[in-house]
């Protein structure tokens, strides 16, 4: 049986990640602050420890043995270090580090792996992190795959997106959108993301990156219809001019105002996991979910909603 750790495990990606390669028959080990209940069973073992303290990691992980680690939270360069400087590396096939498309400096043009990285204003500080954290691993000698998503909704998901419009969508009101320059984004179901990162067990590639992704291109409002579509009500779309209003986008609206796209062919010639469930599908099963967990979560950026609202 393979031996897996997984960085993280109680919130949203982490934790669909530990249950599936549970079901599939893995030896799994999870590493949390424990701050969040593991409600799940299945485990090896739960390893409560912060992995920014140096020395906690020092004295739960030294001379650990894993084939595989999932690092579902690494967001520096010391989170990274924290945990390879104690574990035994001789033992690692791979490592595989969850990244993102914000380390990209342009991502509005289907970016393949080789794109230029670099800042990018839109995203700001956590993409120059996620890449710096790219960086060191690419510099070291472990046997390491980076996976790059873009937007990942499903349930459990603990960022106020698709449960942002069905709130709305429910109670009958106004969503504001931004409107002034067209605007396509790629997104993928938690599901197809899980399934790409189990296969990367299955590959010889080694220190590899692979952008991740559904290839649909969906607009704001095609989003927000096909939310209304599974709640079964008509959304109430209030266009927001941006070149009229002091507002900047993420202030009223859940998601930046920016094309956000691409390339999976690498993922494909490789012969990795395809994601397949389409934007329908994924909110469907996302909203079956929401229905029955009610999930109350709120985004602080968000706090103009009603002030837009009152002016448009």
């Amino acid at each position: 049986m393979k031996s897996i750790l997984v960085m993280g495990g109680s919130d949203f990606v982490g934790s669909t990640l530990a249950k599936y390669l549970i079901k599939c028959g893995y030896d799994v080990d999870i590493l949390t602050r424990g701050k969040k209940l593991v409600k799940y069973k299945g485990l090896n073992k739960h390893i409560l420890c912060d992995r920014k303290v140096r020395e906690d990691m020092e004295k739960y992980l030294k001379g650990s043995s894993y084939e595989y680690i999932f690092d579902m939270t690494a967001y520096s360069k010391e989170d990274i270090k924290n945990l390879i400087d104690f574990i035994d590396v001789k033992s690692l096939k791979k490592y595989i580090v969850l990244s993102s498309g914000a380390v990209y400096k342009d991502s509005s043009k289907s970016a393949k792996e080789d794109h230029e990285k670099g800042e990018n204003n839109h995203w700001g500080k956590y993409g120059l992190d996620k890449k710096e954290t790219e960086d060191f691993v690419i510099n070291s000698d472990i046997p390491y795959i980076i996976i790059r998503p873009t937007y990942i909704y499903g349930p459990n998901n603990n960022f106020y997106r698709e449960y942002y419009f069905f709130d709305r969508i429910l109670h009958n009101k106004k969503i504001p959108v931004p409107q002034g320059k067209d605007v396509v984004n790629q997104f993928i179901y938690i599901e197809d993301l899980v399934k790409v990162l189990e296969s990367l067990i299955h590959t010889n590639k080694v220190r590899e990156a692979y952008n991740v992704t559904n290839p649909q291109l969906i607009s704001w409002n095609e989003l927000i219809e096909t939310c209304g579509f599974v709640v079964g009500k008509l959304p109430i779309i209030k266009y927001v001019d941006i070149n009229k209003v002091k507002f900047e986008e993420r202030k009223y609206f859940p998601f930046r105002n920016i094309d956000y796209k691409l390339d999976i062919d690498k993922l494909i010639e490789h012969g990795l996991y395809i994601p397949n469930i389409l934007l329908h599908e994924g909110l469907q099963k996302t909203y079956e979910w929401y229905s029955i967990k009610k999930p109350k979560i709120y985004d602080g950026k968000m706090d103009k909603v009603e002030d837009i609202i009152n002016i448009i």
